[in-house]
């Protein structure tokens, strides 16, 4: 039998705890990223700083789109259901943020100048706290609706556009469902690809749309420092 201190020596050695070992700041390159250098043109990939969240919500539709893109029907692709979803809520959970950046903006040129809730720093912690606006599509949709109300436009807002928010965000009200397991119903569910596929893409594109329409026909007509009033 071995004796105690030789039981001692056996015994595996501790692991310790891990902390960064550089942390990247805002002037210095992601550590993660400097780990694989470019080397050939061909293979390279760029993060852009500028990139706002109306570039990202962008980028996530690509993406999105390019996972689509791989379906063939075969048992496979099912995995591919949930990680879609996850690209396309966040890519309109992104939209609506930077519609309602937009739309704020607005208002606070041609209407309201003075309002406190309509001043940048107002509306960014609104968009950020998680128990005002956060990653709730809900509450995005409603913040943005009363900014889309108080422009006055002669058009509706499409149903169809509030419609599929609404329903991506009592699928994944947490804004974690699509990402963890146990959040979705326990039952097997069946749909059809192509048609998501559809149905997402052209809401997505069609609140871009929205955003671009009010942005310029803002920027056509008369401005707050022209003679005469706006409307």
């Amino acid at each position: 039998m071995r004796d105690r201190a030789t039981q001692e020596h056996a015994r595996p050695t501790p692991q310790v705890r891990v902390s960064s070992m550089r942390k990247s700041g805002k002037d210095e390159p992601t550590a993660l990223f400097a780990k694989v250098p470019g080397k050939e043109y061909g293979r390279l990939i760029f993060r852009y700083p500028y990139h706002n969240d109306s570039m990202l919500a962008m980028s996530y539709h690509e993406a999105a789109t390019r996972l689509a893109g791989t379906f063939e029907g075969q048992p496979i692709d099912d995995t591919m259901l949930l990680p879609f979803l996850t690209l396309y809520r966040q890519a309109i959970e992104l939209r609506l943020k930077e519609t309602i950046r937009d739309l704020a903006a607005l208002r606070r040129r041609f209407h309201d100048p003075s309002n406190p809730k309509l001043q940048p720093a107002a509306v960014e912690k609104r968009l950020r706290s998680p128990r005002i606006l956060g990653h709730n599509l809900e509450a995005l949709l409603n913040e943005l609706l009363d900014h889309y109300n108080a422009l006055e436009l002669d058009e509706q807002f499409p149903e169809s556009a509030r419609d599929l928010v609404m329903l991506l965000h009592e699928a994944d009200t947490s804004g974690t469902a699509f990402r963890y397991s146990g959040q979705m119903p326990d039952i097997q569910e069946h749909l059809d690809f192509p048609d998501l596929v559809a149905l997402l893409d052209g809401e997505f594109r069609l609140l871009g749309g929205i955003e671009d329409w009010i942005t310029e026909m803002h920027a056509a007509g008369p401005q707050p420092e022209d003679d005469g009033d706006w409307y």
